[in-house]
């Protein structure tokens, strides 16, 4: 099975020093301006049995911060600055843990996916518009993917992986990528979500999740398709399709047998 070498890239970055840079800077002017007069305020509110006005006490310690003469303010400074770049680097490297977290469960959901080949819960398409053997962009694979989910919304949902193969093996979506206006995840994912808008209406882009990952150093998009407890049609031309999943394949009912269909599934 092709492997995620491409993520690791991903992990070794996410911490990245610009990031951390950035995050430190933050904290320690915030440690500066902000947790020094506060914690000072406090302090000295409680020493006085809690009597006074702490806001004043507060407006005074904020005062001295620019006390940049005073060797013992300049300590001070550094201390407190110090101690809000560790709070902002330690919440910045737990977003970030977490976040890489969630990421390599995904990882390893699209592997399992990957592994157990295409069923009625999943599809895989090596392409979103261009045509791999005519070699320009062919609008009939939209449509094909457009049917797709479809079908999974109108079935049980499923999982749509594209930039791969029938046999699981990774295609990367480059070749997408330059037929687009916006090329890249970003205007991948939101022709994805004009393309359900379009076809089966604006109301059900909701239940499409798009995510990208990244396997042997090449992006795939993965769409999550959630069940719709209203009928879903595919509007091509004047006339309107209902899809749904049989087997491993999309399946176009007539109206007599979506009739039928949404009589006894969709209640």
């Amino acid at each position: 099975m092709n492997q995620p070498n491409g993520i690791h890239n991903q992990n070794i970055g996410a911490l990245n020093r610009r990031g951390l840079l950035i995050t430190a800077a933050i904290g320690f002017g915030v440690g500066i301006i902000f947790i020094q007069p506060l914690g000072i305020s406090l302090f000295q509110y409680d020493q006085g049995g809690d009597a006074g006005n702490w806001w004043y006490l507060f407006k005074k310690a904020f005062g001295q911060v620019a006390g940049f003469s005073d060797i013992d303010q300049i300590l001070k400074n550094v201390l407190f600055g110090i101690m809000g770049s560790s709070l902002a680097l330690m919440f910045y490297t737990r977003k970030t843990i977490f976040r890489l977290n969630r990421e390599k469960v995904g990882v390893t959901f699209i592997r399992e996916l990957l592994d157990k080949g295409e069923n009625h819960e999943v599809e895989f398409k090596s392409t979103l518009r261009w045509d791999l053997r005519q070699g320009k962009v062919n609008k009939a694979l939209e449509t094909v993917v457009a049917k797709t989910i479809a079908g999974f919304m109108n079935t049980e949902g499923g999982h749509l992986i594209i930039g791969v193969d029938d046999e699981g093996r990774i295609l990367g979506l480059e070749q997408d990528y330059g037929t687009l206006k916006k090329p890249g995840k970003d205007g991948f994912e939101q022709y994805i979500m004009q393309l359900v808008s379009v076809n089966l209406g604006t109301h059900f882009c909701p239940l499409a999740k798009v995510v990208f990952y990244q396997f042997e150093e090449k992006d795939i998009c993965y769409v999550g398709v959630h069940k719709s407890q209203k009928p879903v049609y595919l509007n091509l031309g004047d006339r309107s399709h209902f899809f749904i999943r049989t087997g491993n394949g999309t399946r176009e009912l007539d109206m007599p047998e979506a009739l039928e269909y949404l009589e006894v599934h969709l209640n």
